[in-house]
């Protein structure tokens, strides 16, 4: 099965789109998620990280992007709205899971954090969130004590980074990918397909050859399998 975070995340979303029927099947990932979030998506051919870099210099935000080098999609977000990029030469399949990847890095790891730190801080603390002041020691004490995290949104993260960088990155990619596919293709409805064939699976809910095929093979062991949650990540 999903994991809970997962399942909840999915739910939240498609209520506030209206409901998943209303975006076909496979699921419009692109046009449902700025129905559901302050969220908008741009098609840019050949995306690599220099183009999300100028856009990063037009909308003023002031971080890197690193070196570089080709990217499916990316988020950039600030001041409670986000904005999405995805290559818009890749095949459908794969852009819709990578709009689809980039929407569950905006619920998990930024939207979910800044409105955890509203609701523990109080509504002053957006002015540190969105870089207009640094925060007092009071603010910084308090969000250490309550595990809440009022630095800034960082908009791209190096993949050459080790030690626990490298693990944090991990982690939070098996997230976003984790709840990717539950907005795509919910498990419950997964699971209810008559025929699991990996080649079933891409048409019916337009997912790329690869994640279909894991996704048929974790259904095919969902009698022993932990779950949706950590497939994609390294092993």
């Amino acid at each position: 099965m999903a994991s809970h975070q997962a399942e909840r995340a999915a739910a939240t979303f498609w209520r506030k789109a209206g409901g998943r029927a209303a975006f076909g099947l496979p699921v419009d990932m692109a046009a449902a998620a700025p129905a559901a979030l302050p969220l908008s998506v741009v098609g840019i051919p050949d995306l690599d990280s220099s183009a999300v870099g100028r856009m990063s210099a037009r909308t003023g935000s002031p971080w890197a992007v690193g070196n570089r080098r080709q990217l499916r999609g990316c988020l950039l977000a600030d001041l409670g709205v986000g904005l999405v990029f995805v290559d818009s030469n890749d095949p459908e399949d794969e852009q819709r899971f990578t709009v689809a990847h980039e929407v569950a890095h905006f619920i998990l790891h930024y939207l979910g954090p800044r409105e955890r730190a509203l609701a523990t801080l109080g509504p002053g603390i957006a002015a540190v969130l969105d870089r207009l002041r640094p925060p007092t020691t009071g603010e910084r004490l308090s969000a250490a004590l309550r595990d809440v995290p009022v630095e800034p949104f960082r908009h791209a993260m190096d993949r050459g980074l080790g030690g626990r960088h490298a693990g944090l990155i991990e982690r939070i990619e098996g997230e976003a990918d984790d709840l990717a596919v539950e907005l795509i293709a919910p498990w419950r409805e997964l699971t209810s397909v008559a025929n699991m064939e990996p080649g079933i699976i891409r048409v019916r809910f337009g997912l790329p050859q690869r994640v279909a095929a894991r996704l048929a093979a974790l259904a095919a062991s969902s009698g022993t399998s932990k779950g949706v949650l950590g497939i994609f990540a390294k092993k």
